[in-house]
């Protein structure tokens, strides 16, 4: 596993260079904020930067799919059929359009 710094917002504001050496050396930054991590820097290449991109753009999806399921478990949702699920949506952008349409008429 590669080695991680932490490093405050403000330390970051005031090192713009100690952060490009941090990251050469220790392949990831955690940026707090009154001591709690708040962001992530991880060094890319040009050659790997899209990758990169890609591979955290499904982390953060699969990450949003669980705390829908966590959510959908917590609110006695799981056992929804995909007709119930497919009735709400319907309802929700039904709702949205009235509104939408209520607001243009003001």
């Amino acid at each position: 596993m590669s080695a991680m710094r932490f490093m405050s917002i403000r330390e970051l504001q005031k090192s713009g260079g100690e952060m490009k050496e941090a990251l050469a050396n220790d392949d990831k930054i955690v940026i707090t904020t009154a001591g709690k991590p708040t962001a992530l820097m991880i060094r890319v290449g040009e050659t790997d930067f899209e990758e990169t991109l890609t591979l955290l753009n499904q982390v953060k999806l699969a990450k949003s799919i669980r705390d829908m399921q966590r959510t959908a478990v917590r609110n006695g949702l799981e056992n929804m059929t995909m007709e119930e699920i497919d009735a709400e949506i319907a309802q929700y952008r039904k709702e949205k359009r009235e509104k939408e349409t209520q607001g243009a008429e003001q």
